[in-house]
């Protein structure tokens, strides 16, 4: 089932980084789609896996199935921290799983409004300040219109490669079939709820509104 969309999502966003082994890989965002990108971070050799999230429970999550150092991203110091784990050099890769959708104060909501824009591009900003200099960030968190302030001179500076869009599935999938039949990775431990279908507005909801621990839901008919 999660080979139809997270599971591939998550697999692309470090694929695309062309690991060799031995990297630090930092994730923004430990949902469903994060902690795919975790679990393949370790299957393609990172030496070190940190998941960030403003949720405490979707942290307890990176820790428990993808045994992934964790960073709460509402402190501020996040990036300080980063930095400090990787010697002040910052993380080889990054991946964005957030998107638009990102944590935001009520100043940059009105910001938003003013600039008509939807949603924040605040997580890729972070993203951006936590690679090294020449380090590879994958974007596959959802922005669906283009943003003023984007930081083009830090890019451009620090020399990063950039690789982002939505995920072409049918390149992957029968590969990851093959890691998933073959016991290489395990997926169903990210589920949190198992619903009857009945109840499908109800599950969409308490993930939405991130309410009873929710992180991953499978509606059953």
């Amino acid at each position: 089932m999660f080979l139809t969309d997270i599971f591939p999502t998550g697999y692309a966003a470090i694929d695309w980084a062309q690991m060799k082994g031995g990297e630090t890989v930092v994730v923004f965002g430990c949902g469903p789609v994060g902690l795919m990108a975790q679990k393949t971070a370790w299957l393609k050799g990172a030496a070190r896996v940190i998941g960030l999230d403003v949720e405490e429970y979707r942290l307890k999550t990176a820790r428990e199935v993808c045994k992934s150092e964790t960073i709460n991203a509402t402190d501020g110091s996040a990036i300080d921290k980063i930095r400090e784990m990787t010697g002040d050099r910052g993380a080889d890769v990054v991946v964005d799983a957030v998107g638009m959708e990102a944590d935001r104060s009520i100043l940059d909501r009105v910001a938003s409004v003013i600039k008509l824009e939807k949603g924040t591009i605040n997580a890729l900003k972070m993203c951006f300040d936590a690679v090294r200099r020449g380090g590879i960030v994958s974007i596959v968190g959802v922005y669906g219109m283009n943003y003023n302030n984007f930081p083009l001179a830090q890019i451009f500076e620090k020399g990063l490669t950039i690789k982002a869009g939505q995920v072409p599935v049918h390149k992957y999938i029968d590969h990851l079939m093959t890691l998933v039949v073959d016991g290489k990775i395990t997926l169903s431990d990210i589920i949190s709820h198992r619903l009857p279908l009945a109840e499908a507005e109800r599950a969409y909801s308490i993930f939405n509104k991130k309410e009873d621990n929710c992180v991953k839901v499978v509606l059953q008919p």
